[in-house]
């Protein structure tokens, strides 16, 4: 007899729920297993998003970063892994040209709001981040609520003094590199003011801390977006935490998913009790077959 996938497996319970619910539950749930997660990725030229993203997901990423800076659109790259897709958005205007201030805030009010999640990438041996601070403190205030959760990646913190002690090897920092990257963690946190926690040191050439990114992007990202963006991710960033809370999330979008549907549904209260139950069904088996987006 012929094994059914987990879509499949999910969607025959659905047919616990009123006909007149089935079409739209299908539908929705579709779309949230399908989801395509978007990803902006910001930083000067040089600061090496590019490496970053080609460290982090199975795909080559040529295409971001090789934008020229006086480009001012957006560059999309979107990636397959499987029947799963990612899109990357690099995004253009941080401290290449001033004199593009008013078209670019109008550029990121536009694009923001579309995205999961941003990925700032800052260079650790750039003296001072007046431009970023500028940059952030004004579209901050002008996307406000619609600001997607941003993860600061202060990359390159191998050339932090003294950099002739990093350990190659272990590809970690000597104990006074350590003391003055936790320095310069707390510097950037207190221009920008954010979250000394939000700021991730990392050395892409040495791997150091991008189990942690991924970790971060895991827990920060929307529920729906956590799941689909875990196939295009290397399999070394796969641990056991990182699964455990996307199959997680999994579950916990499908109930939104359905308490949402049924909740705008013209049904009686005893019948909207009635499904409560049937829906925590659903997601426990959500949860149980959630590997089907690595089929």
């Amino acid at each position: 007899m012929k094994q059914l996938s987990g879509y499949q497996i999910i969607r025959r319970h659905l047919r616990r729920y009123p006909r007149v619910l089935r079409h739209t539950l299908i539908k929705e749930l579709s779309q949230l297993i399908t989801y395509e997660p978007v990803i902006g990725i910001m930083g000067k030229t040089g600061a090496g998003k590019s490496s970053l993203c080609n460290a982090l997901f199975r795909s080559e990423v040529c295409a971001v970063n090789a934008i020229e800076a006086c480009t001012r659109e957006p560059q999309h790259v979107r990636l397959q892994f499987g029947q799963h897709y990612l899109t990357l958005v690099d995004l253009p205007g941080v401290g290449e040209s001033q004199n593009r201030d008013s078209e670019y805030r109008e550029l990121y009010k536009e694009q923001l709001p579309k995205l999961d999640m941003v990925l700032w990438v800052l260079k650790a041996d750039d003296r001072a981040f007046s431009i970023e601070e500028q940059f952030y403190q004004a579209i901050l205030a002008q996307c406000g609520s619609t600001m997607p959760p941003v993860l600061w990646i202060l990359n390159q913190v191998d050339k932090v003094e003294p950099s002739e002690l990093w350990n190659r090897h272990s590809a970690t920092p000597s104990p006074d590199q350590f003391e003055n990257i936790k320095r310069k963690q707390w510097a950037v946190a207190s221009q920008l003011h954010i979250e000394e926690k939000d700021i991730i040191p990392v050395s892409v050439k040495g791997r150091y801390h991008l189990a942690r990114v991924v970790e971060q992007m895991i827990n920060r990202l929307p529920k729906q977006a956590r799941s689909p963006l875990l196939p295009h991710l290397h399999q070394s960033y796969h641990s056991t935490p990182v699964r455990e809370t996307a199959s997680s999330s999994f579950g916990d979008a499908v109930v939104d998913t359905l308490d949402q549907v049924i909740e705008s549904a013209p049904l009686p209260l005893i019948a909207r009790k009635a499904l409560q139950a049937v829906t925590h069904t659903v997601a426990h088996v959500a949860r149980s077959v959630w590997s089907f987006f690595f089929d």
